[in-house]
């Protein structure tokens, strides 16, 4: 729903959803309910229940194991190898993180 229709929505993770109405996506999400229909126009619900299923996440997508190459490669002043080590640590990641991570550009790009 938000790479099809939230993407032109201004402000998309910055303006917060109704708290009730996030609650009562986040509950129908748990339960992986198909009666989600009520929520496909509001992309700010749906993008606040994304940043609080990343937000509760036991370890972070980018983990705590990779935290020391991700501040090393940040701290390359070289744009150009500072992006290529930041894509070797990406490659160091798990692979359902990869996934969660990379998920939005394989759907703009099947």
């Amino acid at each position: 729903m938000l790479l099809e229709t939230g993407m032109r929505e201004e402000g998309l993770f910055r303006i917060a959803a109704g708290a009730s109405k996030l609650k009562k996506l986040k509950a129908a999400l748990d339960c992986s309910t198909s009666q989600l229909e009520e929520f496909y126009s509001d992309p700010h619900a749906v993008a606040g229940a994304l940043k609080s299923y990343l937000r509760e996440l036991p370890e972070p997508l980018m983990t705590f194991s990779l935290y020391d190459e991700w501040i090393q490669a940040s701290n390359i002043s070289d744009s150009d190898k500072r992006l290529q080590a930041l894509w070797v640590t990406c490659d160091h990641l798990p692979k359902a993180h990869k996934f969660i991570l990379f998920y939005p550009r394989a759907m703009a790009f099947p």
